[in-house]
């Protein structure tokens, strides 16, 4: 058979597959007549594949809740908040994450907001996780709701090709999960997330290695993989605005505005990255914060907000088995600069008495300013596997009974609700209105 005159197709919907030999891809499934397929020369023979859900959080409200399936949601808003995801009929009128909420309930003021549930989000996240597993054990997470895959030398196991893998994991997280999921397929990494944002939702697009750079050519800079903020605006001043001008570049001119890197994004532009995909590793920061309904100054009323924020952060560090070394209190104020101060411990920790002691002790000379602040968030790093043999210091009789008290109320909160124990200041606080927890 000519090459040039053949195509692979397949079909999403009954799933058959083959090769035709025309001038031009057919329309239609020869089988069951499905419209829904995909041609491409190289369609069976690439593995790498970025799998991105659709509208992830609020997909999962709108699953939750079949009521919300015909309108406008939004997850995250409140007053000051922002949104952090927005459905498919929410974009029709413009909203976006990351976006005020103000801004989004202005373009789109009949939509539906939801507060964010990152526990569950996370265990539904998990749910598709091990399906993608399922496939291939090189799955690369790049948040919580995408990751790459590489299916290289998956063919055997599974009897078919990886795309044919790739259209049967989307009916079964559909069928499973009850979201969908949107594919991109291509030679590489780069290529393949962008391929997942060109079809969307429940989508499979696939850009192969002989038409990349062509197809490359005219899409802006911003659309490559691993490109930052701060080096497309020194790209664009030094008018390079689309992948073909960094295609044309001249690598020395080039790496008098970006250094050391301009050889690889000249070659990203080409449609070339040998960047593999790595397994997950491990988390190397957990925190959590929150934005206000109105400025905070008062140190009592940021202290209530930090302790519950450092309980919640304690539970995600003992329910994944961390402890993290350094704390890092994170203060934004109205102006929107965003102030850190950290800490070292010498013993890491899960506690939530002790990350509250010092995000206290970060928290008390910035109050002090008398500074308004809309965020307030506290985090640790330098994380480890927390062991059960690490020795307790048996004269600090004080932490000692503060780590039993701890887990005395993470036991009675585990049966009975978080709410069912809060301290007095916690208690009072109802009156700062914060909202949009948020994790990492």
């Amino acid at each position: 058979m000519d090459d040039a005159k053949s195509f692979a197709v397949l079909c999403r919907d009954c799933g058959s597959a083959g090769f035709v030999g025309a001038p031009d891809p057919p329309y239609d499934c020869v089988v069951c007549h499905s419209r829904n397929i995909r041609c491409h020369a190289e369609l069976f023979g690439l593995t790498i594949a970025h799998i991105d859900c659709d509208a992830f959080y609020a997909s999962i409200e709108k699953r939750d809740n079949p009521d919300l399936l015909n309108k406008p949601v939004i997850v995250g808003g409140g007053d000051r908040g922002v949104v952090a995801a927005a459905c498919y009929i929410a974009r029709q009128y413009g909203v976006r994450s990351a976006m005020p909420a103000w801004q989004a309930l202005k373009r789109c003021p009949d939509a539906v907001v939801i507060k964010p549930r990152m526990a569950h989000y996370t265990k539904i996240s998990r749910q598709v996780r091990d399906h993608m597993l399922s496939l291939t054990p090189l799955v690369q997470p790049l948040s919580i709701d995408e990751a790459f895959l590489d299916l290289s030398g998956t063919q055997k196991y599974h009897k078919c090709s990886p795309a044919e893998a790739l259209i049967r994991l989307q009916k079964h997280i559909n069928a499973d999960v009850g979201i969908t999921v949107s594919i991109g397929l291509g030679p590489n990494k780069s290529l393949a997330k962008m391929a997942s944002d060109r079809d969307k939702p429940d989508g499979f697009f696939v850009i192969g290695a002989a038409e990349a750079e062509a197809w490359l050519a005219p899409q802006p800079v911003s659309v490559l993989f691993g490109i930052g903020k701060a080096t497309l605006k020194k790209l664009h001043a030094a008018g390079y605005h689309s992948c073909a001008d960094l295609g044309a570049a001249d690598e020395r001119q080039l790496t008098k505005v970006l250094g050391s890197q301009a050889g690889r994004i000249i070659a990203l532009a080409k449609g070339i990255d040998p960047r593999p995909v790595t397994p997950e590793r491990a988390a190397k920061s957990v925190s959590n914060e929150t934005t206000f309904s109105c400025d905070l100054t008062e140190f009592s009323e940021l202290e209530a907000v930090l302790e519950r924020l450092c309980g919640k952060l304690a539970k995600r560090l003992k329910s994944s088995q961390l402890t993290g070394a350094t704390v890092t209190l994170k203060l934004k104020r109205s102006d929107h600069r965003i102030i850190t101060r950290a800490h070292s411990l010498e013993t890491p920790t899960d506690k939530a008495h002790i990350l509250f002691d010092i995000g206290r002790r970060l928290l008390v000379p910035e109050t002090q300013k008398f500074i308004p602040y809309r965020l307030l968030g506290i985090g640790v790093s330098h994380l480890n596997q927390a062991s059960s043999s690490l020795f307790l210091d048996l004269n600090d009789e004080v932490n000692d009974k503060r780590n039993r008290l701890e887990a005395a109320m993470d036991h009675l909160q585990g049966k009975l609700g978080d709410r069912i124990i809060q301290s007095g200041r916690q208690f009072s606080r109802h009156r700062t209105g914060t909202q949009n927890d948020d994790t990492a």
